[in-house]
């Protein structure tokens, strides 16, 4: 058997997988969150381990507003020695909220400091398409990515209790009762 076998996973030299910038089968990690603290080293070993495997790197939760610029960009260097894209996760709708000035600052700072994509949270923005597309061809004019996305959101109530089924697997609900709760 060529390759490594990790698990469920075949890391066979032969697979069927295009070599980096790949325009589908991306696979995306989340960078260091909110710490500082031997974050360059571990994202070093990750790239130098298995670089070949990761397409994008994601600053999650706007963690990237409370970390230092040049901090941010010796991060983004090292992904891009890597071919690695960097994105800069669903923070964009704290600054939309601000107005359309705040938000193209941002977008210059993201370039400024070498993100490559914004991430716009379509679900937490709730605005009209027209205005998404807006910022989408602000984002693209200043030369970088926009990456919509788009979240499912559903009621934990609607998801059967049932063990023995498949997880996501469609179940169709039981109907609703329109009875309340009541006082005790």
């Amino acid at each position: 058997m060529s390759g490594y076998y990790y698990g469920w996973k075949s890391f066979d030299e032969y697979e069927d997988r295009a070599e980096k910038p790949r325009r589908f089968g991306v696979t995306e990690m989340r960078s260091p969150h909110y710490t500082l603290s031997s974050s360059h080293n571990v994202l070093e070993d990750i790239f130098e381990s298995m670089g070949q495997f990761v397409d994008g790197l994601k600053f999650s939760g706007g963690s990237h507003s409370l970390m230092p610029k040049p901090f941010i960009e010796e991060v983004v260097k090292r992904a891009h020695q890597h071919d690695v894209y960097v994105s800069t996760g669903d923070w964009a709708e704290h600054l939309i909220r601000n107005g359309p000035s705040a938000f193209k600052e941002y977008v210059e700072d993201c370039k400024q400091v070498g993100f490559d994509t914004i991430e716009l949270n379509v679900g937490s923005l709730e605005i009209p398409e027209e205005t998404l597309l807006r910022y989408v061809r602000l984002v693209k004019s200043a030369g970088l990515k926009a990456k919509p996305k788009f979240a499912v959101m559903f009621n934990k109530s609607d998801i059967p209790s049932d063990r023995d089924r498949a997880f996501g697997a469609y179940v169709a609900r039981a109907p609703r009762s329109t009875e309340g709760p009541k006082d005790a």
